[in-house]
């Protein structure tokens, strides 16, 4: 296995390569670079992930990490920089640093017999998800394009695979999570998951990496609460301090499922009624980096309070020129909370809530009461304060602006009392039956509430002409909020690890 990051290379090399990257003409420009990074993708695939920006110096940067990274990554740079620019002086001092480069060291690959050891203690392992773990040990990694349906099919394709920047193969990574997955699974389980570190401590011993290891141990420790993310694209709008009628749209991209890595795209301010154009381009150029393997992904809006009862997942998206059709017949379509988002104080409450989410099987719902002749806010905010096993509500009108009925107010207390979960009907007079409509719609797990109202949308969407407009999928507002899962651009220089940043133009909004 390569490792790039032993290889004996001038201190200076990243800041010299940047340099005359930024010399090499339209490589200043976003077009640019998106075109060297699409024509090195075209090798490496793991380049399509790289972010961008609107810097020319920080998008070129990233790029050259990039590189560094990968075994022969700067070989790839040169040589897609010979068909980008084969002729200006920059170029060609970009390709003379690369070459002067030495060729990095071979670590030895493992011996047949740890190998076979490794393999014949995942094949004890049927009914763990390898496409997953595999997703969730790989993590930069270009996965392989045929199918992976046995942990030892992962394993195998991990044993060709780089070491990490910390010097631990793939492979070990991979058995540290397969471990970690068996981790309570039931007594029959316990024998292989001891082994299977067992391994992994043999290994680390071997290469003198027990400190990464420990560390790999430390995070899955950490995170083993956390569902797998899906493959998705999150948007997010927030007022624009300086034109109130705009809104600055951020927006990330989880490229693949497994753990939380999503990519920051640019910022750019928009009107509402410019959100739609938005949001398609974003979907459609999303698709086209998730076009190498199936997959279901979701599609997320982190709204302020005020905008939460618009209706998003019924925004247009044209796959053809000719048609197009809602968002939530493609995906499942969920709001989460901006307010809640950049609330730290109430992140604990949160998480505690959404983990009795993950326990239960079935949704515990706490029914707003507002309008009610006898409805009382504070008696009702107490027993969901009191309670927090309760990991949803339903509101008994949608959170206008102005509702005298007070269900704005139901929902804002319940997001700060960390409930991950709510439900209402977007008219202003909810039909009678939509407390039984919402009882059926929240029976189950609550981690498969997405899917339960992706398909309720679809009902609505191909119910005969004159059910369709007053079908409750037509109208229903779905908050569900995974506190696992953070994003934001707040403005604030501080370092929060636990929190994804948004793509700030620092150049100035687009």
């Amino acid at each position: 296995m390569h490792e790039e990051r032993h290889a004996v290379q001038a201190p200076d090399l990243t800041r010299e390569l940047v340099e005359q990257l930024g010399a090499v003409p339209g490589l200043d420009t976003t077009d640019g670079r998106d075109l060297l990074i699409d024509t090195l993708a075209d090798r490496l695939p793991g380049a399509a992930n790289i972010p961008r920006h609107n810097r020319p110096r920080s998008g070129i940067l990233e790029i050259v990490r990039f590189c560094r990274r990968e075994a022969g990554g700067l070989h790839e740079l040169a040589a897609a920089l010979t068909l980008y620019d084969p002729g200006s002086r920059p170029a060609h001092r970009v390709r003379e640093l690369i070459a002067a480069v030495p060729a990095p060291p071979v670590l030895a690959a493992l011996p047949d017999s740890e190998t076979l050891a490794a393999a014949a203690l995942l094949g004890r392992v049927r009914h763990l998800d390898a496409r997953g773990l595999l997703y969730a040990s790989a993590g930069e990694l270009a996965l392989p394009l045929r199918p992976v349906t046995t942990l030892g099919e992962a394993f195998d394709f991990l044993t060709g695979a780089n070491a990490r920047p910390d010097g631990l193969p793939p492979t070990v990574v991979l058995v540290e999570h397969v471990a970690a997955a068996l981790d309570g699974s039931g007594p029959d389980d316990a024998p292989t998951a001891a082994g299977l570190r067992a391994w992994s401590d043999v290994q680390a011993g071997k290469l003198g990496l027990r400190t990464p290891l420990e560390a790999v141990r430390d995070e899955l420790a950490r995170t083993r609460a956390a569902q797998p993310a899906p493959a998705c694209v999150v948007v997010q709008l927030c007022r624009s301090g300086a034109d109130p009628e705009r809104y600055r749209l951020s927006h990330w991209q989880q490229m693949r499922p497994g753990p939380w890595h999503p990519v920051p795209g640019r910022d750019r301010l928009v009107t509402l009624a410019e959100v739609a154009d938005a949001v398609e381009r974003l979907v459609l150029r999303a698709e086209q980096s998730w076009a190498g393997e199936p997959g279901r992904p979701v599609l997320e809006f982190i709204l302020p309070l005020h905008l939460l009862n618009e209706p998003m997942e019924w925004l247009p998206v044209a796959f053809l020129p000719s048609s197009s059709t809602a968002l939530c017949l493609t995906y499942p379509v969920v709001l989460r909370s901006l307010e809640r988002m950049r609330a730290k104080e109430s992140h604990r409450r949160w998480r505690n809530r959404w983990q009795q989410a993950l326990d239960s099987p079935d949704t515990a719902c706490h029914w707003d009461t507002a309008g009610s002749r006898d409805h009382d806010p504070g008696h009702w905010t107490s027993a969901l304060a009191a309670d927090e096993q309760l990991v949803s509500v339903v509101l008994s009108a949608p959170p206008l602006s102005g509702d005298p009925r007070g269900s704005r107010a139901s929902l804002f207390d319940a997001l700060f009392a960390g409930v991950p979960m709510a439900v209402w009907d977007r008219r202003p007079e909810p039909p009678s039956d939509f407390r039984k409509k919402a009882r059926r719609l929240l029976k189950g797990k609550a981690i498969e509430l997405p899917q339960r109202v992706h398909r309720l949308r679809m009902d609505a969407a191909t119910a005969a002409a004159g059910r369709r407009g007053g079908h409750t999928g037509r109208h229903l507002a779905v908050l569900f909020d995974d506190p696992n899962r953070l994003v934001d651009w707040s403005g604030s220089p501080e370092s929060d690890p636990g929190r994804v940043r948004g793509g700030h133009d620092e150049e100035g909004e687009t």
